[in-house]
């Protein structure tokens, strides 16, 4: 029935508002997240996370279990990289995210880290992302009943939808304002009380 669609639909927009924060979240990974994201891929024995290990080694010359600027400068040059002071003071800037000017390992694994959590959640949702794009099907930054529908329509378990349900749905509950097109703040603003409805 109606309530049952409509709580696919709401399923399917909540997981991609989901994505679109957890992406904006990793970009400002840190602290205990941070923490936690490098203990998973320690524990998965993730390949990246052994590779991290032997740079931060590496560059760690002294085993102080931190790398200061010196050490980096002497790192890239050995490596071969040409650095200009600039550009290491702002790789140090980007991976130093506490300011004590020593970059500890977490710090050092944080763009490594980010990449992982970003993937781990692009993987769980990869159907969701491509399907979000698909339904802005002309780049406008808005969702018109027509790529509403076929987004969904799309969608794995949504290939029974009908029309007039999506429509229902759309005029109902998405389209706040009534313009005929969704933007992304209206997906945004979908009750989540609608995602109690069994389906």
């Amino acid at each position: 029935g109606g309530g049952e669609m409509q709580g696919r639909v709401c399923r399917w927009l909540v997981a991609a508002l989901v994505l679109a924060s957890v992406v904006r979240e990793a970009e400002a990974l840190q602290g205990q997240e941070l923490h936690d994201a490098v203990e998973e891929m320690r524990l998965s024995k993730h390949n990246k996370y052994t590779k991290s290990h032997k740079k931060f080694r590496f560059f760690d010359k002294d085993d102080s279990e931190e790398i200061d600027r010196a050490e980096f400068e002497a790192g890239l040059k050995e490596l071969g990289y040409k650095s200009s002071a600039k550009k290491i003071n702002h790789i140090m800037g980007e991976l130093d995210t506490d300011g004590d000017g020593k970059v500890i390992f977490v710090e050092f694994m944080r763009p490594t880290a980010k990449k992982y959590k970003e993937e781990m959640e692009l993987e769980a949702m990869a159907d969701t992302d491509r399907a979000f794009e698909h339904m802005d099907s002309d780049f406008s930054g808005h969702v018109d009943m027509n790529e509403f529908y076929e987004g969904m329509a799309h969608l794995p378990g949504m290939s029974e939808i009908s029309r007039a349900d999506v429509e229902d749905f759309f005029k109902n509950y998405a389209d706040v304002d009534g313009d005929q097109f969704l933007t992304y703040e209206e997906l945004e603003s979908i009750d989540p009380e609608l995602m109690k409805v069994q389906g």
